[in-house]
């Protein structure tokens, strides 16, 4: 093939289609543990490089109406997100196309569509990890979050390795979360997310029918069984293997979420006039997008399997993931 304008457009059209294959693909109905973006996160438009979201510190209860209006004054804090640009690029050499040969590059652009798919579940969970101060001024999971009503502070990040009691003390924790003073944060524990060396365990806690009793004389019914889902996240190994988050949700609002600015779009410089084409004999495809993750309320997370709740800060947080 002559990489002429025409020619060059009909190649593009055929890595483009390619590329949103894999981008819009329906998940493997097998694979029913690994961890996906609309499995945990909350997705939110973005219209501008940043965008400012307030939570409410807490929200009045109803009470009886007697008299004038009781007036609460809410905490209100706000956190400015703001957009980030992810790129993934490739060159296929001019010759592969004069020779007929760009069909060896269709996996690769498959590839490049799977890993832009996979963007905004990477970010999310870049965010979990690097576990950044909320608008109190504490880390979204820390050991220690003191309430608006002078209670014993609030924990959401402790060092226990996942196991069947501390499943429980995590979901215990969500549920007795409060958004005001004596007013149950109504929270949904709903998903339980794990590393590959976890994965097991989990399986074996939440989806198994009989479990031994507490003597272990016996066995009895698994009363854990389906009280949350749970995914397997290939991210959480090496220094992370131990991590595992329960994540809650309340009012449809989950605990990480995504502002979408640009979903990935494939873009190519390809015409035989284009620099690179002319000075080194390449065409070059790539694919950009923007937006970015942050946490919304503390109530809805509980992270666990910390080897210090103390030092765990953002360098901590994993690479930046490639769109």
């Amino acid at each position: 093939m002559l990489p002429t304008r025409e020619n060059c457009a009909i190649l593009f059209r055929g890595f483009r289609a390619t590329f949103n294959e894999a981008y819009n693909a329906a998940p493997d109905e097998r694979d029913t543990e690994n961890l996906r973006a609309e499995d945990f996160i909350m997705e939110v438009p973005s219209t501008h490089s940043s965008e400012d979201h307030t939570w409410l510190g807490q929200i009045p209860a109803f009470r009886k109406w007697v008299g004038s209006r009781v007036i609460h004054s809410l905490d209100i804090g706000r956190i400015t997100v703001t957009n980030e640009p992810y790129e993934a690029t490739v060159g296929v050499p001019v010759p592969a196309i004069e020779d007929d040969s760009y069909g060896l590059f269709s996996p690769l652009f498959r590839s490049m569509g799977n890993a832009a798919r996979d963007l905004w579940r990477a970010l999310a969970m870049k965010t979990l990890l690097g576990n950044a101060a909320w608008a109190d001024g504490n880390r979204f999971f820390c050991a220690g979050r003191p309430l608006a009503d002078g209670t014993a502070p609030w924990t959401n990040a402790v060092t226990t390795a996942f196991g069947d009691a501390a499943l429980e003390a995590g979901i215990a924790a969500l549920r007795s979360a409060q958004a005001g003073p004596d007013q149950s944060a109504n929270v949904l524990p709903r998903l339980l997310i794990v590393g590959p060396s976890n994965a097991s365990k989990a399986r074996r806690i939440l989806k198994g029918e009989i479990v031994a009793s507490a003597a272990g004389t016996a066995s009895e019914s698994n009363p854990l069984k389906g009280l949350v889902d749970f995914r397997v996240c290939n991210d959480l190994v090496g220094t992370h293997a131990g991590r595992w988050f329960l994540l809650g949700e309340v009012a449809g609002i989950r605990a990480v979420c995504v502002q979408k600015r640009k979903e990935p779009v494939l873009v190519a410089k390809n015409q035989p006039t284009d620099d690179n084409v002319f000075l080194e004999n390449e065409a070059l495809f790539g694919a950009d997008g923007r937006g970015e993750a942050f946490l919304t309320m503390p109530f809805l997370g509980y992270a666990g399997g910390l080897a210090s709740v103390a030092d765990w800060d953002e360098s901590l947080v994993p690479a930046e993931p490639a769109a």
